[in-house]
C-alpha cells in the first residue's frame, strides 16, 4: 500500500513537471514573437536602454582652392600702343566689374591656357589667334582688328579699324563742307595706297553730296574739293610743300587721311589757321583748329561683345561702327553736328552709298 502511495506521487511530480516544461517554452516562444522587454533585453542591451548608438568619427579632406578666373589682353610686339592703352583701362574695370583678374601678355601659349581663363582678348599683329583658340576649347577669344580670322565656337571677331576708309572719308567731307564757307576744302592722303585712295575719292563724294557742284561764289575759282597725296614716310620738307599746295589754293579746311602725315604736318596746318578734321585724337599743338575727329568705335563694339561672351555666346562678329569724337564746339555748332551724325547713321545703315570700292578705292 505505501509503494503503491509513492508510485502515485511520483507519477504527479513527473506531470507537474511536464507541465512546467511546456508552459516555459509556449512563454518563450510568446515573447519571441511579441518583442517583450525581456527578449529584447537579451537581444540588444543597448536599445533596451534607450541610449543613442555613438557616432563614428570621420575625417573629412581639405576642399582644394580652385585658382580664380581670369581675363587676358594679348597685346604682341608692334601693337598699336595707344590702342593698347585704350584697351587697358576699359578691360580692367569690365573684368573687375565680372570678378575676373585681369593681365596683359605680350604672349601666350595654349599651355598657359585653361578653365581659369577665361576671356583672351587679342590685338594685332596676329601671332595664331586661330589654332590658340583650336587647342583652348574653354578659353573665348576676342580678336579685335585682325583680318584673315573667321568666327568659331570660341572665336569672336571686332572689324578692324580702317577698314571702311571710304565711309570715314565720305564722311569727312561732308562734315568740312558743312563748316567751310564757299566749300573751299581739301583732303590730304596717300599717295599709292588703297585705302588712302578710298578716302580721298570718298572725300570728294561727300563734299558734292551736300554742296553739288560746289562754285565758288568769289576768287579765286578753284573747283573744290583739291587734294594731294604724299607717300608714307615723307620727310617735314614734303609734307609741308604737299600742304601749300592746299593752302595756296586757299583751302581753308583739310582732312588728313590716318597714316598721310605726322604731328608735324598737324602743327603746321594749325599754325596757319586751318581747320583740320582727322582720324586720331589731335595733339595739344592741333588743338585749336581741330573739329573733329572720325574714328571708328572699337570700345563699344569691344564692351558689346564682352558682355554676351559673359552671358554664354560666342563665335559673334561685330563691325565696329564709326562716331565724331574730340569735337570743337567752337568750330562745330551742336545744329551742324546733329545734321553731320544723321547722315553717320544714313552711312552706317547703308541708306547711304560712299560710291567707292573700300578694298580697291576705285570708284563704283
Amino acid at each position: 500500500m505505501f509503494l503503491k502511495i509513492v508510485n502515485l506521487r511520483s507519477h504527479f511530480l513527473i506531470a507537474v513537471f511536464a507541465s512546467l516544461i511546456v508552459l516555459f517554452s509556449l512563454a518563450a516562444c510568446h515573447a519571441a514573437a511579441t518583442g517583450s522587454p525581456t527578449a529584447a533585453l537579451t537581444a540588444t542591451q543597448g536599445v533596451a536602454t534607450g541610449e543613442p548608438p555613438t557616432p563614428t568619427s570621420i575625417a573629412s579632406s581639405p576642399t582644394p582652392t580652385l585658382p580664380p578666373a581670369r581675363a587676358i589682353l594679348l597685346a604682341p610686339p608692334g601693337a598699336d600702343a595707344s590702342l593698347v592703352q585704350t584697351l587697358q583701362a576699359e578691360l580692367t574695370d569690365l573684368s573687375a566689374q565680372a570678378g575676373l583678374l585681369f593681365e596683359r601678355r605680350e604672349q601666350v601659349t595654349a599651355a598657359e591656357l585653361g578653365p581659369q581663363v577665361q576671356i583672351l582678348v587679342a590685338l594685332p599683329p596676329d601671332t595664331g589667334l586661330a589654332e590658340l583658340a583650336a587647342a583652348s576649347p574653354q578659353t573665348q577669344f576676342l580678336a579685335v582688328g585682325i583680318g584673315g580670322l573667321q568666327a568659331a565656337q570660341n572665336l569672336s571677331l571686332v572689324a578692324a579699324q580702317g577698314e571702311r576708309p571710304d565711309r570715314q572719308g565720305f564722311l569727312a567731307g561732308y562734315l568740312a563742307t558743312v563748316i567751310t564757307d564757299d566749300w573751299r576744302v581739301g583732303v590730304i592722303s596717300l599717295a599709292d595706297n588703297p585705302a588712302g585712295r578710298a578716302a580721298r575719292q570718298a572725300f570728294t563724294n561727300g563734299v558734292i553730296f551736300y554742296c553739288g557742284l560746289c562754285r565758288p561764289v568769289y576768287p579765286p575759282f578753284y573747283e573744290y574739293p583739291l587734294y594731294v597725296e604724299i607717300p608714307g614716310g615723307a620727310s617735314q620738307a614734303d609734307q609741308q610743300a604737299a600742304a601749300d599746295i592746299l593752302i595756296n589754293s586757299a583751302v581753308k579746311t583739310v582732312y588728313v587721311v590716318p597714316g598721310a602725315g605726322d604731328e608735324n604736318l598737324l602743327a603746321y596746318l594749325a599754325s596757319l589757321g586751318i581747320n583740320i578734321i582727322g582720324g586720331m585724337t589731335p595733339p595739344d599743338v592741333a588743338k585749336g583748329q581741330w573739329v573733329a575727329s572720325i574714328q571708328v568705335d572699337i570700345l563699344d563694339a569691344v564692351r558689346q561683345v564682352w558682355m554676351e561672351i559673359l552671358d554664354g555666346k560666342g563665335g559673334l562678329s561685330r563691325e565696329a561702327s564709326l562716331h565724331l569724337a574730340d569735337i570743337n564746339p567752337a568750330l562745330l555748332s551742336p545744329g551742324r553736328q546733329r545734321l553731320v551724325e544723321t547722315i553717320l547713321a544714313e552711312l552706317t545703315a547703308d541708306y547711304i552709298d560712299t560710291g567707292v570700292d573700300p578694298l580697291t578705292g576705285e570708284m563704283k
